[in-house]
């Protein structure tokens, strides 16, 4: 090594190593919602491009004894297989990757204590090749037992001179068919996972480690992490590898996690949904300083039993700031409990995602399951003073609003951008006591708002989309709505009054155009910083290259 490198102070050394690491751009601005999705690069036959972008950090570790010292805590600051589509390479092993980490933070607490990003994906919880193998081997060894001991039952109930191969109506006999073999765990064997669940009990000083099973490797994973800030779990098929562990936690002696990013979703699993209560309820539980929630493909309640009945068991975020949920279904005590569990939310996101029966997509159903839109203005106005962003797009809902009911979000004095989608609930949204139609915006607008963004088809209302507009525009000319620049509507319906609206809207310093939100593609709002996903798309969390052609990004 240069003898002038081996002399720069180790502050220095590490701030130029940290242009080599792969998210550096992650410390000076907030990740987008969706990045841990993203699957634009990453090709089958070619090598992770997550692991080439590491590969320099690793080999410059092989240097010298000081550069390994300086480079450490860069490689260390996060566990990220198989980040955004880097888990479609074929090239990559997943083979004993999780049980490998945990028994290094075990031993080196240092190196645990570097660790602030983890991405945790089923295939790190799948058994060892040795082990699958191990237990194919056993379960045919049981298999061929039975199959020999029938044979010596039926063989023993046959007369001695009777000829098997020339019994009459033969052919009306079934034909014999090797049973299969039973499937294979799939998540890490229990007799794999023991000496790991050993070590890193003795880290974490856990009195009764033969509690443990390999269900609480990921459960243990976060526990071991000190300075652990952004955590995202994906469930699969198997949701219980997956499930949040508090006992396991309180084992350890943790009460709280430093966590201020959390990312849950399904992957690709487009007929399910996983269950916030069951699989992540304890992980918020214990992340009171928590500022960034984001759910996708999430089905929600957040409702405890107690006995036979259930009731409300409330959360405490009191940091929570930025909400997302994406592709989901949320019913109105889940969506309630998130809204109430802090008291200064500043964005939230929403987007229904469609319901499955039988693995189907239904064309249509009752909404009994999820929230009502002028309820989650009700929930949402605890953060009139602090909330500026609310978009909600209930496309994909399903069913009719349960009762008529007015709105608005007049009193969000620091509402700067709203999303709506008129096609769920115009035929309520016209039904205000106001007999002017050119009003309608007006009276539920609140004055410091920069941008509204409107999708949907409007039907026969179309008329009055066009007088409320019409309206709007009027009142920015008088100098209400000083601050509003940008108004969209759905390019799928134009307006019959299209130049009349856009000319009035122009007097008053604000453009209107059309614009679309599709559900096949990410779409974000870049003003003040704050981006709106669109992940509707059951299959967008993790797809296969087959699922969309290029059109479709």
């Amino acid at each position: 090594m240069s003898p002038a490198l081996d002399q720069l102070p180790p502050e220095i050394l590490r701030m130029t190593l940290a242009h080599l690491d792969i998210d550096c751009r992650y410390s000076i601005e907030l990740e987008p919602p969706d990045a841990h999705f993203r699957y634009s690069r990453q090709m089958g036959e070619r090598p992770s491009w997550y692991s080439l972008r590491l590969q320099p950090l690793l080999s410059l570790c092989l240097v010298s004894k000081r550069l390994c010292s300086a480079i450490q805590p860069i490689l260390y600051s996060e566990f990220m297989l198989g980040y955004g589509d880097s888990w479609r390479s074929e090239l990559y092993t997943w083979d004993g990757r999780l049980l490998s980490f945990l028994k290094t933070v075990a031993r080196r607490r240092d190196l645990a204590g570097f660790v602030k990003r983890i991405h945790i994906l089923p295939h790190l919880l799948q058994a060892s090749l040795k082990a699958l193998e191990k237990e194919r081997d056993r379960q045919r060894l049981l298999e061929e037992r039975k199959i020999r001991a029938g044979t010596a039952n039926r063989k023993g109930l046959l007369p001695p001179d009777v000829d098997i191969d020339n019994l009459p109506y033969q052919s009306d006999l079934p034909v014999h068919f090797d049973p299969p073999l039973p499937e294979l765990r799939q998540s890490i064997l229990e007799d794999e996972a023991r000496d790991t669940l050993r070590e890193i009990a003795v880290a974490l000083r856990i009195k009764k480690p033969t509690r443990l099973s390999a269900k609480d490797l990921v459960t243990l994973l976060i526990a071991a992490l000190p300075k652990l800030e952004l955590c995202s779990l994906f469930f699969g098929p198997d949701s219980d590898s997956f499930s949040f562990d508090a006992a396991t936690l309180s084992a350890a002696g943790i009460s709280q996690l430093p966590l201020r990013t959390i990312n849950l979703s399904v992957l690709r699993t487009a007929e399910k949904y996983f269950d916030l209560d069951y699989n992540a309820r304890a992980l918020l539980d214990v992340s009171p300083c928590l500022e960034t929630l984001n759910l996708h493909k999430c089905y929600c309640s957040l409702r405890k039993r107690y006995g036979t009945r259930k009731r409300p068991a409330l959360l405490f975020l009191p940091r929570l700031k930025h909400v997302r949920i994406t592709s989901s279904r949320l019913n109105e005590q889940g969506l309630e409990n998130i809204l109430n569990s802090c008291n200064s939310l500043c964005s939230f996101t929403y987007e229904a995602g469609g319901r499955f029966c039988n693995g189907e997509p239904e064309d249509y159903w009752d909404c009994s399951d999820h929230f009502q839109l002028r309820n989650a203005a009700k929930y949402l106005s605890r953060h009139r003073k602090t909330l500026e962003s609310v978009h909600i797009d209930l496309r994909r809902r399903g069913g009719d609003p349960a009762t008529p009911s007015a709105f608005s979000f007049r009193e969000f004095t620091a509402l700067k951008h709203l999303f709506l989608n008129l096609d769920e609930f115009h035929s309520r949204f016209f039904m205000h006591r106001w007999t002017d139609d050119s009003q309608i915006l007006v009276q539920i607008l609140p004055s410091g708002i920069n941008s509204l963004h409107l999708a949907g088809r409007i039907g026969q209302e179309r008329s009055r989309l066009e007088k409320a507009l019409l309206g709007l525009g009027e009142a920015a000319v008088n100098k209400e709505f000083q601050n509003l620049k940008e108004v969209r509507w759905d390019r799928k319906t134009k307006l019959h009054a299209e130049d009349s609206v856009r000319s009035l809207l122009a007097d008053a310093g604000i453009d209107f155009a059309y614009d679309s939100w599709p559900s096949t593609r990410s779409s974000f709002y870049q003003g003040d910083s704050i981006p709106f996903p669109n992940f509707e798309n059951p299959l967008w969390s993790l797809p296969d290259s087959d699922d969309f052609s290029n059109s479709d990004l």
